[in-house]
């Protein structure tokens, strides 16, 4: 008995949809392998690609398209683009743009946080610089000195959390899996 696996296998636990697919199939007198072989040369010749091969530039020209939704639709994209400090507009933009492969888009949100620990980073530097010139020109750290590097070691530490979670709050938010 040959126990190699074919490299052209695929194993898959179908878990609950087991049963119905048993069912498909006998239905339309296929075995299930025919059935999938169906379903993935479909999907493969008709699929869109998730990611373009456009690149993102300054230089593209923008193109107006008008969208009907519903007013459920609607008031679900308003109320997520609210939530997540954007318009509507933009939040459909940023939406289609994450799957394009642009990567997760940050929202108002996000980039104010992201500004301010820009901000907070750079005064972390100014304290650190001052540190460094007292200890080049020969001064020993004193204890008020080293006082104020575990305080900015903490903020660091407290700084690094915090854009850490709001990155992965945007990859959730957009994630197309």
């Amino acid at each position: 008995m040959n126990t190699m696996p074919r490299p052209n296998r695929i194993n898959i636990d179908l878990g609950v949809y087991k049963d119905p697919w048993i069912q498909y199939c006998a239905a339309h007198a296929m075995t299930p392998s025919a059935a999938f072989r169906q379903i993935v040369a479909k999907l493969v010749s008709s699929a869109v690609p998730l990611t373009a091969d456009v690149e993102p530039g300054a230089s593209s020209a923008k193109v107006r398209r008008q969208i009907t939704l519903t007013s459920e639709e609607d008031a679900f994209v308003s109320a997520c683009a609210h939530v997540e400090g954007y318009a509507p507009s933009r939040w459909l933009i940023a939406l289609i743009q994450a799957r394009m492969g642009r990567g997760p888009q940050f929202g108002q949100h996000e980039l104010q946080a992201l500004g301010q620990s820009n901000l907070a980073l750079l005064a972390l530097g100014r304290n650190l610089n001052q540190i460094a010139r007292a200890v080049n020109a020969g001064a020993h750290p004193r204890s008020d000195s080293l006082v104020q590097i575990a305080r900015m070691e903490h903020e660091i530490h407290t700084h690094t959390a915090f854009v850490s979670a709001a990155i992965s709050r945007n990859m959730k938010r957009w994630n197309t899996k």
